[in-house]
């Protein structure tokens, strides 16, 4: 029996290497087929294939960070999928006229989007503050992640990546299947039909790459793996799934607040989203947040067996709770 557990022990690893292997060639052979390889993505795949196989020795770190390495895998690859899905038709009007109904400002010309309004009620702080929260926002998030897992290690803390692995899935999802124009879009090209060879710009942010004399934003909307992902916001959802965990575990509440209501702001002001796009954002949020949290409670396997030990003391018993997903293994104290 022993013998037998033995080898199936022996066996795990070597099948969960195989099929990362596989994965990683799949991914690396895609990108050589079209011409677009590059050593970023050579070397992402090799850091995803030592997570695996030091699976059993850093569980803990590599289960946090797993659901990130298929979060950044999948958006790379939507550049293959948006070229085969571009029958699908773009929805250029609709949030624009969705956006003028719920939020729109009066001028003396009429009603703008509040992304309107903000192009000519600019100014230098804010170019500052908005480009430094939308560069900054997810390692905000992943600071806030770390901090509730290893440093207070918050019940359930590991939850938060996949949360956010599902947050992201579910949104590219929808930009794939109803893809929208940002307000940037249709300011350069108007409501018609859509300009599919359009190429994505980094609008309002700019003004903050003019600001410090760089050009960060510029270079990185270059690389943008879907122009017509406007709608949900994962900018706003992701920070705004801080604030949900931010307040389950009493922990960071100013800070994760604060954060997203910045990115409200800044995704209005750099002229990257309507504000319907960020409610979407958050109700996708509030999904994800449901989603882990519910099937925590039915997850049939330990995806961590990095126990938290803690010493016995008189009087006191411990209790073993069941494993979540994704985590180490929950110990709490009961009164005899």
């Amino acid at each position: 029996m022993e013998l037998g557990s033995e080898r199936r022990a022996g066996v795990r690893p070597l099948t969960r290497v195989a099929v990362a292997s596989v994965v990683v060639a799949v991914f690396l052979g895609a990108h050589a087929a079209s011409g677009r390889l590059t050593l970023v993505h050579v070397l992402f795949a090799g850091v995803c294939l030592l997570a695996v196989l030091m699976l059993d020795r850093w569980r803990p770190v590599t289960m946090f960070f797993l659901p990130l390495f298929v979060l950044l895998g999948v958006y790379d690859l939507q550049r293959f999928l948006v070229a085969r899905v571009t029958s699908v038709p773009v929805h250029v009007a609709e949030l624009h006229t969705w956006e003028l109904a719920w939020f729109g400002i009066p001028t003396a010309t009429g009603r703008v989007t509040p992304a309107a309004w903000f192009q000519t009620h600019t100014s230098a702080v804010l170019d500052l503050i908005c480009g430094l929260a939308y560069i900054g926002y997810f390692t905000l998030f992943m600071v806030m992640a770390a901090w509730w897992r290893f440093g207070l290690r918050r019940d359930r803390s590991q939850l938060v990546t996949w949360a956010t692995l599902l947050l992201h899935l579910g949104g590219y999802l929808v930009h794939l299947t109803y893809p929208t124009a940002p307000p940037w879009y249709v300011d350069r090209y108007g409501l018609g039909p859509a300009v599919l060879t359009a190429p994505a710009e980094a609008a309002g942010a700019t003004r903050f790459d003019e600001l410090l004399g760089i050009s960060w934003f510029a270079n990185s909307y270059t690389n943008s793996a879907n122009v017509f992902g406007a709608c949900p916001s994962l900018h706003v959802g992701q920070i705004f799934l801080a604030v949900l965990f931010a307040w389950r575990f009493r922990s960071l509440r100013i800070v994760a607040t604060t954060g997203w209501l910045v990115v409200v702001l800044a995704s209005a002001y750099l002229n990257h989203h309507y504000i319907v796009d960020g409610l979407v954002g958050m109700a996708f949020a509030v999904g994800a947040y449901a989603l882990v949290l519910t099937g925590n409670r039915w997850w049939p396997t330990r995806l961590s067996r990095a126990p938290r030990r803690t010493p016995a003391r008189s009087g006191i018993t411990e209790r073993q709770e069941p494993a979540v997903l994704g985590g180490h293994d929950r110990r709490t104290w009961s009164e005899e």
